[in-house]
């Protein structure tokens, strides 16, 4: 990987005036606002964590055993896969692969969890376990691994190091994606008391930037840094905490964010911040630009993973509990920021059973016109959940797909809103980006088999179902790998690149050739 140190004077400016001229400031003044705090029967340690917006997420158990787990309390461990050459350890972290897999720190090295397994990586060998300090993966999904030993990037299930005049970056506190100085979306990074950015250049090559932020501004070092995912209307934002400060980086440069206390901890997922300061903790949604206050909490709680949704975990006291601002929403077959190549989309709302909404509507992009869902055509889902097609049901009573065929290429907006009992409303938006204009002739032995070889057969041979080796097992199985894939729970050792996944979609969608 090839990368350039900027000998320019930092742009973080990008031509708007506001931050050229000084610094912004920013006083938090949230609005106090009640949440609904769900406590759930699981016992598990404090310690980073995975959420994914399907529901549930993986936790760490008192035992040191990786358990996937529901806010329902159902829970079931995760297993060393078949074809592992060493048996995981007891965990002591999880982080954040993809919307659905997360990179497991354990005794005997690093394992990635998904679909019930715990599967070791091409690349275990190469870091050792006890230096990750963090991953954070960007809207492309290409997860960034900070280590004791340098910064990873890790693509297509292949590992690579960004290195600066061919040194490692070392001495590695926090990780973040987001809007760089050069008006690029890349990569963030702090060690100590300094915080620098990556951005691509057309040519692929990387150009690593100082930010403009001194050392008393950092005084104290970065404890954390935090992503707030874009959508149609905004880049998103980056969030930096030090012991004492807040710092904002956005599209106007960089802002102070005065509070009264410093910042304890910093957590982000899609378009939701959550902050703690002190024993009080402040959540921001930027599709609506509002910090609220969550009053009446039991305990100080101590955060360990959030959701696109809008969820947060956490341990408050001897419990471990759900925060959320109410009954939400959750959307299968699209998750935030997502990039779809197909025309048609499998896209279901799933609500709790227990709070079934009085209507369901949704649109995009704010159409005029939403469509109404018919709540009889609901069906149970799992663990006491209902499941709604957005394109209804067919004769037969199987959930359609719904056509995105009358969606231009470029970014857009998904909006559910379900009105509940009380004639409150709670929505979710989905914000993603269609490709679905692009056309090509894809077959099975000119396209796909290539990648079946190097990023299926280690499992999809070896005893993992379903069975991947030939063109017809591949066909039979079409329309659920062209899920998996979209979804990012496959290929276990990370997601595909985009243009390996578009492969694969456009084959599925075009009919399987051999």
């Amino acid at each position: 990987m090839r990368v350039m140190r900027s000998l320019l004077v930092p742009l973080f400016c990008l031509g708007l005036s506001p931050a050229c001229t000084g610094r912004i400031t920013e006083v938090l003044a949230p609005k106090a606002a009640d949440a609904l705090v769900v406590t759930t029967p699981l016992e598990v340690s404090v310690l980073p964590s995975f959420a994914d917006e399907r529901g549930g997420g993986l936790f760490i158990d008192l035992a040191g055993r990786v358990v996937r787990a529901r806010s329902d309390g159902t829970r079931a461990p995760l297993e060393s896969h078949p074809s592992n050459n060493v048996v995981p350890g007891p965990a002591s972290a999880l982080w954040p692969l993809g919307p659905f897999n997360a990179l497991v720190v354990t005794s005997k090295g690093l394992f990635i969890a998904d679909s019930g397994w715990l599967i070791e990586p091409a690349w275990r060998s190469v870091l050792s376990a006890e230096g990750v300090v963090a991953t954070s993966v960007t809207d492309d999904g290409v997860t960034w691994l900070a280590h004791s030993s340098g910064l990873f990037q890790i693509e297509g299930g292949t590992l690579r190091e960004l290195k600066v005049k061919g040194e490692s970056i070392a001495g590695l506190t926090a990780v973040a994606p987001g809007l760089t100085p050069s008006g690029r979306r890349g990569i963030w990074f702090a060690q100590g008391t300094s915080l620098s950015s990556a951005a691509p250049t057309e040519t692929g090559s990387w150009v690593v930037q100082a930010a403009d932020l001194t050392t008393e501004e950092l005084a104290g070092g970065v404890k954390a840094l935090a992503a707030i995912s874009p959508s149609p209307t905004d880049t998103g934002e980056v969030w930096v905490a030090t012991p004492k400060t807040l710092w904002l980086f956005s599209t106007q440069g960089w802002t102070n964010v005065t509070t009264a206390n410093g910042p304890r901890q910093l957590m982000a997922s899609g378009r939701t911040l959550w902050l703690q300061l002190g024993n009080q903790l402040f959540r921001r949604n930027l599709d609506d630009k509002k910090w609220v206050s969550i009053r009446g909490l039991e305990a100080p709680p101590s955060l360990m993973a959030a959701d696109a949704t809008g969820l947060l975990w956490a341990r408050m006291g001897d419990k471990t509990v759900t925060i959320a601002s109410g009954p939400a929403p959750r959307v299968s077959g699209l998750f935030q920021n997502a990039r779809v190549y197909e025309p048609e989309l499998p896209i279901r709302v799933t609500y709790p059973s227990n709070a079934l909404p009085t209507e369901l509507r949704f649109a995009f992009d704010d159409a005029a016109a939403p469509n109404v869902i018919d709540l009889k055509q609901g069906q149970p889902g799992p663990n006491a959940t209902t499941i709604y097609s957005l394109a209804g049901v067919d004769v037969s009573n199987v959930m359609k797909p719904i056509s995105l065929a009358a969606l231009a290429d470029g970014f857009h907006t998904l909006k559910i809103v379900a009105v509940n009992a009380d004639m409150s409303t709670s929505e979710r938006l989905v914000h993603f980006e269609f490709r679905g204009a692009a056309n090509a002739t894809v077959s099975f032995a000119g396209n796909i088999a290539a990648i079946s070889e190097t990023r299926c057969a280690k499992c999809h041979t070896t005893g993992t179902m379903p069975e991947l080796a030939s063109y017809s097992q591949w066909k039979a199985n079409a329309e659920n790998i062209a899920q998996v894939i979209r979804d990012r729970r496959m290929p276990a050792d990370g997601p595909l690149d985009a243009t390996q996944s578009a492969l694969i979609q456009r084959w599925v969608s075009g009919g399987t050739a051999p």
